[in-house]
């Protein structure tokens, strides 16, 4: 039996540690302004001979040795050449786009860094400003060209990797190399970012709510750290970065959630955390106090959440993907965290052909060892992952039966479909069973050039259809339009949650609503009430990557591969169900269809959702759907949940098994 070790719960997330790094950890000194020695954005001179010894530690010498074999390789690699060809169009061979050149860019440095700290060999060193040099007389572009100069994406992440170079090896480098460096940084960097934000109207990444606002400002902020001393560019520019950057960390909820999803959270709170470090470590009081808020404290379990198991996403909205970055080990070491340094240890090492974010060197610096509150020593370890997880700060959830590697999940989407990258898609629910998302969240496809332009509601992955929830008359919600999740509601033998989509739809629609019990920790219903202006029809959807296969009438099931989610549906008007191949999307995918046979001003339709494994046959019993006054009764077999009405919605009551 695993025995739950960590202090972490998830309603309180009791903190005993406000980042004071323990003794075993990389020293972060506070050095005051005036103080200001090279290097000290990460790590200063006297951390040097701690970190070489950690690197010998059991828990790191493979991460060292994975280093040491991927800097020499590099050694060895072409030159980065970025494309000037626009989104979506081929690059010629040996190019990559703007932001990927700068990705494999900062992995070159970082781990060249690293490896010259770790061995004093010179080659490394000199490979480093070698490519370094390279960006700043070769590169033809420091804007990708999917975005308007002066200053991007790509921008703040050569500038995060130029200062953090700049400050790394400032005393390895001759005093030419010193000044070539620096210029460049002010001439490709610097000035671009003062160009962009002080404009009679600033670039709207400065102080806007999405991934772009760290990257650029945390990009700026370090660049001008590192240089704060030798540059009045440095010096203007830094308050400019930190301004920008409150207006990024107060969109973080008190329960750590971020409406972009998990592949964005990487992306801007990498950027965020690595720059407040930097900040923090420098003195900055607003970084200092970023620490202590409860949003940053808890915001690690976001991707423990909604990457469960060990291969699975359960996010939504655009590039969702599975969080993997040493940050958590820098949340971890902050608050003294064993779930967050669990989680990153479970992603193990990137491959030897992996080109980009640098791994090893971060792990180097930030993973803790030989402290008590680390989950190594404890063979039983759990992480306190919430469950159910309900964010209603976003309305996100995720249920299972149990936490971590959950044998099966469902994860619902509710909130605000004015998010950045967000989908046309309230009350969408993924479910996963094993390590297959069996009903699927689409995701997004490689960003074409017209992505986030006007036709961006045509790519079926963003519209209403595309998501295994309901359309309305045919139609699906309509961009920016808010909703919101209600719950946890709890009692014997269930967990329930509501997502309210009400007046979402392009289709008037007061009251568009859907109900989400979990029973006995077998099966999920899911309760639809849809009430309209006019008698309207309704069409649920659900999509699979595998097999849509009709059992018996009312009884569906969906495989993928060896795994399955059989379907039972009741109604209030008739449901006719049909499998299809929907058009638009760009991997085989089949869709069941659950459309109302006739107009009505009101629909009820529960579903019944239950997960299978393998060749089990499926043995899921009939499915009713009673009314009877305000009482509302879903029996499936010898189960009956009850709903009853209560102010102006449906709300369970009672599940009896």
């Amino acid at each position: 039996m695993r025995v739950r070790v960590s202090a972490h719960a998830a309603a309180t997330f009791l903190v005993v540690a406000m980042f004071v790094p323990a003794v075993s950890s990389v020293p972060a000194p506070v050095a005051a302004p005036s103080e200001r020695t090279h290097p000290g954005l990460l790590f200063t001179e006297d951390d040097v001979a701690h970190i070489k010894r950690r690197a010998q530690h059991p828990k790191l010498a493979p991460v060292a040795q994975s280093l040491l074999a991927r800097a020499e390789a590099l050694l060895s690699a072409p030159p980065i050449v970025p494309s000037v060809t626009k989104r979506g169009e081929p690059d010629p061979p040996g190019e990559t786009k703007g932001i990927g050149s700068a990705r494999r860019l900062q992995g070159r440095v970082f781990t060249w860094a690293m490896a010259y700290t770790l061995t004093d060999q010179r080659k490394y060193r000199d490979a480093l400003v070698a490519a370094l040099d390279d960006a700043l007389a070769k590169w033809r572009i420091w804007v990708d060209t999917a975005h308007p100069p002066p200053y991007d994406l790509m921008t703040g992440e050569n500038a995060l990797t130029f200062g953090i170079a700049y400050d790394w090896l400032y005393d390895d480098l001759t005093p030419e190399e010193q000044t070539r460096l620096r210029e460049g940084i002010e001439r490709r960097a610097l000035q671009p970012y003062l160009d962009a934000v002080t404009r009679e109207e600033p670039m709207g990444w400065w102080k806007g709510s999405n991934n772009w606002n760290a990257v650029c400002n945390g990009g700026a902020a370090v660049a001008a750290l590192a240089l704060r001393d030798e540059s009045k560019l440095a010096s203007t520019a830094l308050p400019l970065a930190v301004e920008g950057m409150k207006v990024y960390w107060d969109q973080l909820p008190d329960d750590g959630a971020w409406n972009e999803g998990t592949g964005y959270w990487q992306y801007g709170h990498r950027y965020g955390f690595m720059s407040a470090e930097a900040l923090r470590r420098a003195g900055e009081p607003f970084a200092e106090e970023l620490f202590t808020r409860p949003g940053v404290k808890q915001t690690g379990y976001f991707p423990l959440v909604f990457n469960p198991g060990a291969t699975l996403t359960a996010s939504f909205g655009d590039s969702n993907g599975r969080v993997d970055d040493p940050i958590m080990y820098l949340l971890g070491r902050a608050f003294q965290n064993p779930d967050f340094v669990w989680f990153q240890d479970e992603n193990g090492l990137p491959d030897a052909s992996y080109e980009g974010w640098p791994r090893e060197a971060l792990t180097l610096l930030w993973r803790a060892v030989d402290e008590a509150w680390l989950p190594d020593p404890e063979r039983s370890f759990t992480p306190a992952i919430p469950n159910p997880a309900v964010y209603t700060s976003i309305g996100w959830a995720l249920i299972a039966p149990s936490q971590p590697d959950p044998p099966f999940f469902l994860a619902l989407k509710n909130g605000s479909l004015a998010a950045s990258h967000t989908h046309l898609d309230l009350n969408h629910v993924s479910m996963g069973v094993a390590d297959t998302l069996v009903l699927r969240e689409l995701g997004s496809r490689p960003y074409p050039a017209d992505y986030f332009g006007p036709k961006r509601l045509q790519y079926y992955e963003i519209t209403t259809a595309g998501h295994n929830t309901l359309l309305v008359g045919g139609k699906g919600q309509v961009p920016k339009r808010e909703g919101h999740l209600e719950g946890p509601f709890e009692g014997p033998g269930y967990v329930a949650l509501t997502g309210v989509a009400d007046g979402a739809y392009e289709t008037e629609t007061m009251r568009a609503r859907r109900h989400v019990v979990f029973v006995g920790k077998r099966y999920f219903v899911l309760l639809d009430e849809i009430e309209t202006a006019d008698p309207e029809t309704v069409e649920l959807r659900f999509h699979t990557a595998g097999d849509v296969t009709e059992i018996a009438q009312h009884h569906w099931s969906l495989t993928d591969d060896s795994a399955s989610v059989d379907l039972r549906f009741a109604a209030t008007t008739p449901l006719a169900a049909t499998a299809a191949t929907p058009d638009g999307w760009i991997h085989p995918l089949r869709v069941l269809r659950l459309a109302s046979t006739r107009p009505a001003p009101s629909h009820l339709v529960a579903t019944v959702l239950t997960p299978r494994q393998g060749d089990t046959p499926s043995e899921v019993p009939p499915v009713t759907l009673e009314q009877a006054g305000s009482t509302l009764t879903v029996t499936i077999g010898a189960d009956h949940v009850r709903f009853d009405r209560t102010g102006d919605t449906w709300k369970v009551q009672q599940v009896s098994q």
